[in-house]
């Protein structure tokens, strides 16, 4: 029934509209006409200009490698590079995580190097914030006037509140090294855990630092490095696996 009553009601509707003269196809808007090209009007001159030129999208380049700075590990690393003593172990790379540059060392004996590559410097200053998962061994470094030839100066912190100054020289290129040490002491600045270290090289004298405290004055003469990276170290002996972890670093020139 429903239907029905559907279908009448249109019928009705359609008759309706009909008779009312209203075509479906006429309430279309119709198209314009087509105009002949005699027809279609000139149009109104406009005034000539010469467009500005667009300047182009500056491309992002990165900046300067600076020279004073406090690196802290917070991402990227494009001027750091590593490498390590080859002692037939190899050792994964330094990495930044969580604002640390984290050196795992799985293996006895290992030596690790992250070195600042895009400066040389001749006297300069570098402190650095470190801490050691292990109180039973391994050695946290600075470095300064590193040349892959003619070698480097290092100043290194023991668990057992040692230190040695020592210079560095390569034996084969990025394989093995030999070490002579310059100086050989302890200090009771020396914490278990956490330390800020560093080493200012400035003419012919090393002058190593803890936790603010200046060791000693050393003049260096037998080996003469005049210029050279900076950079950092870490190194494991018996106990391991250790993990060295450095905050911070910073560079300053004297």
């Amino acid at each position: 029934m429903f239907r029905r009553r559907s279908r009448l009601s249109f019928f009705l509707l359609a008759a309706f509209l009909t008779a009312c003269g209203v075509d479906r196809m006429q309430a279309q808007p119709s198209a314009a006409p087509e105009q002949s090209p005699a027809e279609t009007s000139a149009p109104t001159p406009q005034p000539t200009t010469t467009p500005s030129p667009v300047p182009a999208s500056p491309t992002p380049t990165e900046g300067p490698a600076p020279r004073d700075f406090t690196e802290e590990f917070d991402g990227n690393l494009p001027y750091w590079s590593f490498l390590q003593i080859d002692n037939g172990q190899m050792a994964a790379s330094p990495k930044a995580d969580g604002g640390y540059l984290r050196f795992d060392l799985p293996q006895p004996n290992q030596w690790v190097y992250a070195l600042y590559g895009a400066q040389e410097y001749s006297d300069v200053r570098v402190d650095a914030l470190v801490a050691t998962s292990s109180g039973q061994g391994g050695a946290a470094g600075i470095v300064c006037r590193y040349g892959e030839k003619n070698g480097w100066y290092e100043f290194n912190i023991y668990a057992d509140q040692t230190y040695v100054l020592l210079f560095g020289q390569w034996l084969k290129a990025g394989a093995v090294a030999r070490y002579t040490p310059l100086v050989r002491s302890a200090s009771e600045k020396i914490k278990t855990g956490e330390n800020e270290i560093g080493l200012q090289c400035q003419g012919n004298i090393l002058t190593p630092y803890i936790n603010g405290t200046q060791l000693l004055r050393r003049e260096e003469k037998a080996f003469g490095l005049k210029t050279g990276q900076i950079g950092i170290s870490a190194s494991s002996f018996e106990a391991v696996p250790l993990q060295i972890a450095y905050d911070w670093v910073k560079v300053s020139e004297p």
